[in-house]
């Protein structure tokens, strides 16, 4: 009897190889899931089986600037790299390391294996190692699957690779996004399972590296920006601990301080400003401040800023010192100045005006706008001599400071030393906390523009000379002498000269301010120069009001040549405002005007009509309330009657107030 001995055929993976290659045909047994998945993306990709040599390569120049925009992942890795290798050494193994697409940056390992690689599979640097260009590898893989994996002979797609075992795993930024990857190649026979443990151990190392460095040059940006905040802020910033040593100082600080020496930190405040500097007194105390005033005079200088004082702490919670945020003295009331409306809007080209007589006074603005002499300002009542004051501190250089605007008839004469001068916090009753600078500190580095100043009290004139002599400023209830540096224009429409001989004004105030003088002439004298008011007054005011008002009927202009104009500029601005209200077609008509400029007796008596005397007491007082701008006392002065009897007329005539 003859026996036959049975022989099994054992697969191997390099049949599934074939098997697949050749037939398509996939052995799920043999061949893991992720080796199968790669070799079908392979076939798709139409990526050459019996081939694998790396061919699309960087020239130098590309390859230069490819390890330049991934400089950072390189520097990061290459620590690793060698210690990788060391573990290796001399085994047969390199260490690679690719960007995100796959092309090798860097390499390290044993000469041998380093020229088989390049000389073989040109396995180098610049070359492209993913799968599209080579097939199955552990570096293209691990890219595509984005997981490590090691690969080993047959398992690569390409035959040449089968010479080969590789170990890789992506690299991934903070943000979880593939940056890199990491790779351990060798010898097939040399398989070891241990090496796919050092790849992934390394790129956890070089990920947390990176965040490392992420972290610390976040913070290296933070710091910069805070820096450069710091910097280019308008306002001095000064940090302090609790005793006094300086933390961190601004160069604006520096400058508000009168520090021109480089300040290092952990110097001692009361070291550079003296033992009575105020902010290291706030932060011992851990004081909340919110615009303090801060005087302190530093040699022959002074300390002049406004403070605000804000504890911060530590992270345990625990202060840790006191930021001062500082303004300078000048800047606070600039910004005051311009929220109050302490601003000067009016140039030459807005005062309107062709006759000879507004000629040569506009002429006299830009003289005045030259010079740095005290301006007075005369003429009568409404002519616009803030219009004159406004052009004459916008044309000059002055104009980036302020232009304060104090009407010395209006202010209570209790409080005008105080208005002007400024006060001390207790100075009187009522003071307000902390004080208040007056009108001349105000308008430090600009103009003040005193208005009526024929009605400042006698007794406040001494005080204004001395200003004007000295340039410094004594608030009501203080010591300190205060320098200012500003321009003053004065207005009157009273005749100082005359003022001056009934001994009413200073003579030696006068002549201070009597340097250039400018006679604004009233509007009765300027000829055409009311018909383009008129006009230019129109335009504005159909604007205003929302009017189509195209211009004014002849009679219009008659009647205002015709009328005398006692309020000047002013009158004419109400009463084309009145005229604009109450027209109802596209041009002012005479009897739009007020009764008291349209029915005046001259332009009546022209007319030939006969008017009772009656209707000429209400014109008359009409016109007289209007000039005084409803005034009851000025009117009732002015027309020679007490203030009950003019109250009397007013009901009996049906004229408002």
């Amino acid at each position: 009897m003859m026996y036959t001995q049975s022989v099994k055929y054992v697969k191997d993976p390099l049949w599934a190889w074939k098997n697949f290659v050749e037939r398509g045909i996939a052995d799920a047994v043999l061949t893991r899931p992720e080796i199968l998945e790669s070799w079908q993306r392979c076939r798709k990709l139409g990526v050459n089986a019996y081939d694998g040599i790396g061919k699309d390569r960087l020239d130098q120049k590309e390859l230069q600037q490819l390890i330049l925009s991934n400089s950072q992942l390189v520097e990061v890795a290459k620590p690793f790299m060698h210690t990788v290798y060391q573990s290796v050494q001399g085994s047969g193994f390199m260490v690679v390391i690719t960007d995100k697409e796959g092309r090798i940056l860097h390499t390290c390992g044993d000469s041998g294996i380093l020229d088989k690689a390049a000389s073989t599979i040109r396995f180098i640097k610049g070359t492209n190692w993913s799968e599209q260009a080579v097939g199955t590898n552990a570096i293209g893989t691990a890219l595509a699957m984005n997981k490590a994996i090691q690969i080993s002979g047959s398992e690569h797609f390409c035959q040449s690779h089968h010479y080969w075992t590789c170990s890789g795993a992506p690299i991934h930024n903070s943000l979880g996004e593939i940056i890199g990857c990491f790779d351990i190649s060798g010898p097939a026979e040399y398989v070891y399972l241990h090496t796919y443990g050092m790849v992934v151990a390394a790129v956890e190392a070089i990920e947390n590296q990176l965040r490392k460095e992420e972290i610390q040059e976040e913070k290296n940006r933070a710091y910069e920006l805070l820096s450069a905040a710091t910097e280019s802020v308008t306002e001095g910033l000064l940090a302090v601990d609790k005793e006094g040593r300086i933390i961190h100082i601004n160069p604006v600080a520096q400058k508000i301080l009168g520090l021109s020496k480089k300040i290092e930190t952990g110097q001692l405040l009361k070291s550079i400003l003296g033992p009575n500097e105020k902010f290291s007194e706030m932060a011992k105390q851990l004081l909340w401040k919110t615009d303090v005033e801060i005087v302190q005079d530093q040699g022959r200088d002074r300390i002049h800023c406004t403070c605000s004082a804000r504890p911060f702490s530590k992270k345990d919670g625990s202060i840790a010192g006191v930021v001062f945020t500082l303004r300078e003295i000048n800047k606070v009331r600039r910004l005051v100045n311009m929220m109050v409306g302490a601003t000067a809007r009016f140039y030459c080209k807005d005062i309107i005006g062709e006759s000879g007589v507004m000629k040569n006074a506009l002429k006299l603005i830009s003289v005045a706008a030259n010079s740095k002499s005290n301006v007075l300002l005369t003429g009568e009542s409404g002519t616009g001599k803030e219009l004159f004051a406004q052009a004459i501190h916008n044309h000059s250089s002055r104009t980036e400071g302020p232009f304060v605007a104090v009407n010395c008839a209006a202010l209570p004469r209790e409080l005008i030393q105080s208005e002007l001068f400024g006060y001390n916090e207790g100075a009187f009753t009522g003071a307000k906390r902390g004080g208040n600078p007056g009108k001349f500190e105000l308008a430090n580095e600009g103009t003040i523009f005193l208005d009526e100043i024929g009605d400042m009290p006698m007794e406040l004139q001494v005080n204004l000379l001395r200003v004007l002599q000295e340039r410094k400023v004594t608030r009501v209830g203080g010591e300190k002498v205060i320098p200012v540096n500003v321009r003053i224009i004065a207005a009157t429409n009273k005749d100082l000269k005359r003022a001056v001989e009934e001994g009413r004004f200073r003579e030696d105030l006068y002549y201070r301010l009597n340097v250039l003088s400018i006679q604004i002439p009233p509007l009765r004298e300027r000829g055409k120069d009311i018909e383009l008011l008129t006009i230019h007054l129109i335009n504005i005011f159909s604007e205003n009001l929302g009017k189509e008002i195209d211009g004014a009927e002849q009679e219009f202009f008659e009647a205002i040549r015709n009328y005398s104009w006692p309020g000047n500029v002013r009158e004419l601005q109400n009463a084309v405002e009145y005229a604009m209200n109450v027209a109802e077609g596209e041009y002012l008509s005479v009897t739009d005007l007020p009764r008291s400029i349209h029915r005046q007796p001259n332009y009546l008596q022209e007319m030939g009509e006969v008017i009772s005397l009656t209707e000429i007491e209400r014109i008359t007082v009409e016109s007289t309330l209007t000039r005084f701008n409803g005034n009851i006392t000025k009117t009732a002065k002015a027309l020679g009657i007490g203030r009950n009897t003019l109250y009397d007329k007013l009901r009996k005539l049906g004229v408002r107030a």
